[in-house]
């Protein structure tokens, strides 16, 4: 029992001695952890409970509090005391003295009354003691609080409430936190308390790298106080102070500092008032300024002068006059040469004295000019303005002038022309001095007359004419009076009103517009009715200048005779945005110029005119005619447009009836591979085991680098290529005889192209034409057209192209080497691609092309420009019956704004066909879509895939096939690479998904993208791809691959294989039911249904099918490890089948129709060594004679914030150099040189100096080329 006790007590007694009070916040003075000499008694006080009395001399309670950041602190003392000297002190254990304060008397020792003092307190847990320096006095509670003085300095991270921000530790002087993270929108709340109301310097501690950021400080009521926009400092930790003076008022409030645009870290602000005016002021003590920069000096006494003084340049301070009088400024100034004139003015702007500076001699050759100035008691802004610059500014002195009279100077500005019946109107001058009242006359008061209303001087128009009107200023004691200042004031006759306006505003569709260039976001918000929000079109767009069309549809007419934009913040005059309109015939007319000089108003057409009203709305001419509206841009937009005259709506547009598809599954079920996939490389025949596993799949998408079929310009290979030695005669006719159809995808240049680009811009993935040539020309892309010719002349289905127009390479390499022969119309291949992701935005310019510029391309592959281009070029003038199919566009978000700059190309260079459709150069539509948790465009910026049902991917695939339907003759719309990565690394990674591994949740997601795109009216789907690069890898794509180095299927690959062999002919139907999905397939008029539950939770649901008279009925559900599916014989409730659905696809067939394999049923299957569902799967093993410096190289981490890891596995030893380029603009930011000593190859490249943003690195050995795209995370 006593070790029970004992044990309690001790318990006890620890959490005494370390339970935390918590501050801010309030504390009962009996709940000290230690004292001294005291005792408790009951209070009388408000809320009752006990007090602290029988304090005496020296007497102490200690509080073990936790302070969570470091700053002041208000401590309020609740305390009661008759008679002597009751002192309180505030301590820490080591008998440091905080703060003190006397405490008053409050009537007796229960008449309580509150004192307080403010004390600086570091964070962390600590224990404070408050000690009786003299006693005699009670003691109840004390209160602490946060207490921001101001003045005073506030750490960023010491807010009370905030919205989306978070901290990170500094680099910046003194270390500790500061604010990151901070977006558009995001805030900060402080409560501060003001000494004095009056002007204050706020110098707020940021760093920025890119971007617009401006900081607004509010009021609680959401009043703006002041706003500035923020500096360019060097990156996210390059650190500098921005100033802004804002108005407070005196006491505690709250203030909201406010991203009105993000993009930039924060440390502190701090918080300064005035200072006095007489003494000496170093020019680099301003308090805010333009445009100068602080340098070294030479003058006496060293330290720092302000430079880089221009015209028109200002330097504020902030002073506090104690005595109106008169004060000598004197100015330390270097002046080489030029007409330099200083003035010093008001806040208002008042002319207050002006100087004429000397020449001295050179920049660092000093000195002094004075001048005196009146100034009034108070606090006030003293502005030192250039009003002609090229001089340097090290400091100026103060000093109170003689008691002289000094003379008045009014301004007086001119006065406007006014009409007969205009209101009366102020009268507004300024003085050097208000110690006198300014007055006016009139000379004429028949036309005007002037008098002053409550001290207000105002002029009434009378009638037409002129009359003078006079600023007098009489002096006094310390002025002079001033010379008077006339004015003329016209007045004329009113003219009679214009007549009402009678235009429309024109409605745009803004999501109509499309523009020519990666922007990620739109133009909506230019026709939102929205004026104060900045339109913002993205980051790291490749074309610093580009356009944005708006075509009008069929039917749709307007005349715009005004045009309105709102003009926010930012200007802009050397780089304007302009709206134009293309005609009916093709001709692009200017219409307007927004360039951003005027802030937070309505402007007109035409920059830079002075025409008031309406009229400044008005355009010179009314525009008519127009097909297209276009805006050309850099950066700046208004934040509104509005276009008014006269608008007749397009006509109905039709909604069909489009095209029956007939969309089998095996068509869903290609992939993308390479000629390696199935030949050896030693002797170039089919490998029967490569083929097997090959067999797989429905279809294939074959990468063909175009430097296979032309190595040397002129010289075709075919079997064998020179480059590779591939068989591609003997591939493309056994995968014929198998059933495999090819989509021939020929990409890349050949190094005699890339030989005509500056060493530091070869790619093999540019645009495909030589160094220099025209982007828009068809006529720059010859050499790929003629490629193609031959290309589909041999493997086309037309046996009657001249053979005279054909030649290939017929060299031998050496002994026993093949032949390379000409053959007309094999009937191979029926689909060619153009290349492949020809909007490669993250490559630059270099690899970019915009829709217009790849439809110039287009025209000359498909048929050489309609046929201009001469013999032998392009796809159709070899056999008109091979389909051409678009390079796979990479950015699919804003793929069908790609295409449609393509269709309106066509429209203006290729024309309309007799049946009156456009002559469109291609027959399908591609894209590709990579389904992950952030919408992503192949960025990495996601962190992981995502089922195709959850994803994006249905919004997208919608767009285009409306697209197709709409404007693209209902062509067909193909998916040509799609796909997860296994590597958890990736940020297109599968999941694991309750008990499913991460391979069982890539193989759920592969065949539902299968089902998904066929339920979607998508065409052809070509999975990304047959082999793993590197499945230890995290790189994105490293790890997609479906089949095993050992060319045994992965489960992906097994789902597949078993749906196509089972399900392959099946043509998909209908959707029957959305939750859960239920496809009707059906084949010679028997249904197959697909089942599955589309989500990615584990979720599992029921459905219920009605299979007719069917008394029972076949499940077949997709097995890892088989080569067929598990079938389950289950009997039907009078027709009736209700089976729980999961995540995994079923397939049910009624037990009336019978279901055999739909693909070759002598295949043989593929043999499987001890797979299990959780297995993992061993790298693919690349051999040098097999791929590509291209396709082996990993770069790992990415993003990454201070370096990347290059490696990859050869047999070369030769030594490797790594660049490092901007994605956007191509500039060399990195070069080193690497030895390479064996098979293994693994280096580390610094990128910690980089600024955040997209790079692309490149790789290159020997002749050999690889390149990476990566991110340098902040």
């Amino acid at each position: 029992m006593k070790k029970l006790y004992l044990n309690v007590l001790l318990l006890l007694l620890t959490i005494s001695v370390f339970a935390q009070k918590a501050i801010p916040g309030k504390i009962e003075a009996e709940a000290y952890d230690a004292m001294s000499g005291i005792a408790t008694e009951n209070t009388q006080d408000t809320g009752g409970g006990l007090n602290v009395g029988w304090i005496e001399d020296n007497d102490w309670m200690d509080y073990n509090v936790n302070v969570p950041v470091s700053g002041t602190y208000k401590f309020s003392f609740r305390t009661a005391k008759g008679f002597g000297d009751g002192t309180l002190e505030v301590r820490t254990t080591n008998g440091t003295v905080l703060g003190s304060v006397v405490l008053p008397f409050t009537g007796g020792w229960q008449g309580w009354g509150t004192s307080s003092i403010i004390i600086p307190l570091t964070a962390g847990q600590q224990t404070l003691r408050i000690y009786a320096k003299y006693g005699s006095w009670n003691f109840n509670w004390f209160e602490v609080e946060k207490y921001n003085a101001i003045p005073g300095r506030i750490e960023a991270e010491n807010y009370d409430v905030m919205s989306g921000i978070n901290t990170e530790n500094t680099q910046d002087t003194g270390g500790g936190l500061n604010i990151g993270w901070i977006n558009d929108g995001d805030w900060m709340d402080y409560t501060v308390n003001v000494a004095a109301s009056g002007i204050y310097t706020f110098g707020f501690r940021v760093a920025k790298g890119y971007g617009d950021g401006t900081i607004e400080v509010k009021s609680a009521t959401g009043a703006v106080l002041g706003s500035i926009v923020l500096p360019y400092t060097g990156g996210w930790q390059g650190w500098a102070t921005a100033k802004v003076f804002i108005p407070l008022t005196a006491g505690q409030q709250t203030l909201r500092i406010y991203a009105k645009h993000g993009d930039w870290n924060f440390n502190w602000f701090e918080v300064t008032g005035s200072r006095p005016i007489l003494g000496k002021t170093e020019a680099e003590d301003y308090d805010v300024v333009s445009d100068v920069k602080p340098e070294n000096t030479q003058d006496v006494g060293g330290g720092s002068n302000v430079g880089w003084i221009d015209d028109n340049d200002w330097l504020d301070y902030h002073f506090s006059v104690d005595e109106a009088a008169t004060y000598k400024f004197t100015f330390r100034i270097a002046k080489p040469y030029g007409d330099g004139k200083l003035e010093l003015r008001n806040a208002s702007g008042g002319v207050l004295s002006a100087l004429t500076l000397p020449v001295t001699g050179g920049w660092q050759t000093w000195d002094t000019v004075s001048t005196t100035v009146a100034l009034p008691v108070g606090k006030q802004i003293i502005r030192i303005y250039a009003v002609n610059g090229s001089w340097n500014f090290n400091w100026f002195n103060v000093t109170k002038g003689a008691n002289t009279q000094i003379q008045s100077v009014i301004n007086f500005g001119a006065l406007p022309q006014k009409t007969v019946g205009d209101a009366p109107f102020d009268l507004v001058a300024s003085s050097n001095q208000n110690q006198t009242p300014i007055t006016f006359t009139s000379s004429n008061p028949a036309v005007a007359s002037v008098s002053n209303v409550s001290g207000v001087w105002k002029a009434t128009i009378l009638t037409a004419g002129t009359t003078t009107i006079t600023a007098s200023q009489a002096g006094n004691t310390s002025y002079l009076s001033a010379n008077n200042v006339n004015q003329t004031l016209t007045v004329v006759t009113a003219t009679p009103p214009p007549p009402p306006y009678t235009g429309v505003k024109i409605p745009i569709q803004a999501a109509r517009w499309y523009q020519l260039n990666n922007a990620p976001k739109g133009l909506e918000g230019l026709f939102d009715n929205v004026t104060d929000v900045t339109v913002h079109t993205g980051y790291s767009k490749v074309l610093e200048n580009y356009d944005a069309y708006y075509p009008l549809l069929e039917g749709e007419q307007m005349t715009i005779d005004r045009i309105k934009f709102f003009d926010g913040e930012g200007s802009f005059a050397d780089k304007p945005m302009t709206l134009s309109i293309i005609t009916s015939d093709w001709r692009r007319i200017p219409v307007a110029t927004f360039t951003g000089e005027v802030y937070n108003g309505w402007v007109g057409p035409y920059s830079g005119r002075s025409t008031t009203g309406d009229a400044k709305f008005n355009l010179d001419s009314a525009i008519t005619n127009a097909r297209y509206l276009v805006i050309n841009a850099w950066w700046g937009y208004p934040t509104e447009i509005e276009l008014y005259g006269a608008y007749t709506p397009p006509s109905a547009t039709s909604n069909g009836p489009y095209r029956q598809k007939s969309i089998k599954l095996k068509e869903m079920i290609g992939v993308n591979a390479f000629e390696w996939d199935f030949e050896e490389a030693w002797d170039n025949r089919i490998s029967e085991t490569k083929l097997k596993a090959m067999k797989t799949f429905g279809g294939i998408r074959h990468y063909i680098d175009w430097e296979k079929l032309e190595p040397n310009e002129g010289g075709y290979t075919f079997n064998p290529t020179h480059s590779g030695s591939w068989d591609y005669d003997g591939l493309y006719t056994r995968l014929k005889a198998e059933g495999m159809e090819v989509l021939a995808c020929i990409k890349t240049i050949p190094p005699w192209m890339t030989a005509t680009y500056p060493e530091g811009e070869r790619d093999s993935e540019n645009v495909p034409l030589r160094y220099g040539k025209n982007f828009s020309d068809p006529l720059s892309y010859i050499e790929q057209a003629k490629v193609a010719f031959q290309y589909a002349a041999r493997y086309g289905n037309n046996p009657n192209v001249n053979p005279a127009l054909l030649s290939v390479d017929t060299r031998q390499r050496w002994n026993g080497d093949g032949i390379n022969e000409v053959k007309i119309g094999l009937n191979l291949i029926k689909y060619i691609e153009c290349d492949n992701e020809r909007d490669k935005w993250w490559k630059g310019r270099k690899a970019y092309q915009t829709g217009r510029e790849y439809a110039a391309n287009l025209s000359a592959f498909y048929d050489g420009h309609k046929n201009t281009m001469g013999p032998g070029v392009g796809v159709k003038n070899a056999d008109p019956s091979i389909k051409i199919v678009i390079a796979g566009l990479a950015s699919p978000f804003i793929g069908v704004d790609y295409i449609k700059g393509m269709i309106d190309w066509c429209k203006e260079f290729r024309g309309y066909r007799p049946d009156g459709s456009v002559n469109l150069c291609w027959d399908v539509i591609n894209y590709h879509f990579y389904p992950d948790n952030a919408s992503s465009t192949q960025d990495g910026t996601g962190t992981r895939g995502v089922a195709p049902e959850v994803s994006t991917a249905g919004i997208v695939t919608e767009k285009f096939i409306q697209l197709a339907q709409k404007e693209s003759q209902d062509m067909p719309v193909w998916m040509s690479e799609t796909g997860y990565d296994v590597n958890q690394g990736s940020p297109l990674k599968a999941i694991a998904i309750g008990n499913k591994s991460v391979l069982q949740t890539q193989a759920d997601w592969i065949l539902r993208n299968a089902l998904f795109y066929a339920r979607k009216g998508i065409e052809r789907v070509y999975f990304y791809q047959t082999y793993d690069y590197d499945i230890n890898n995290p790189t994105q794509f490293g790890s997609s691959g479906l089949l095993n180095n050992n060319q045994t299927r992965k489960p992906a690959a097994d789902f597949l294989y078993q749906t196509n062999r089972q399900f392959g002919q099946y043509t998909y139907k209908e959707t029957l039911q959305n939750n859960p999905i239920i496809d009707r397939y059906e084949l010679n008029g028997k249904s197959a249904y697909a089942l599955v539950i589309p989500d990615e939770t584990g979720r599992t649901g029921s459905a219920t099918l009605n299979l007719g008279s069917a008394t029972s009925a076949k499940i077949y559900t997709p097995t890892i490890g088989r080569d067929t599916m598990n079938v389950e014989l289950v009997s039907t409730t009078q027709g009736q089948l209700t089976v729980t659905v999961t995540e995994t696809p079923i397939f049910i067939v009624a037990s009336d129709q019978v279901v055999s394999s739909t693909t070759d049923s002598t295949s043989t299957p593929i043999a499987r060594i001890g797979d299990k569902t959780n297995a993992t799967f061993a790298p693919k093993e690349l051999v040098a004679e097999n791929v590509k410096l291209h396709d082996i190289v990993t770069v790992y981490p990415n993003p990454s914030t201070d370096y990347v890891l290059v490696s990859f596995e050869s047999t070369s030893r030769e030594k490797l150099q790594v660049r490092i380029f901007n994605a956007n603009l191509g500039i060399l930011h990195r070069e080193a040189t690497f030895t390479k000593t064996a098979t293994s190859f693994s280096e580390r490249v610094d990128v910690s100096n980089l600024l955040p943003g997209a790079y692309i690195i490149e790789i290159q050995q020997g002749n050999q080329r690889a390149f990476r795209k990566i991110v340098k995370a902040p």
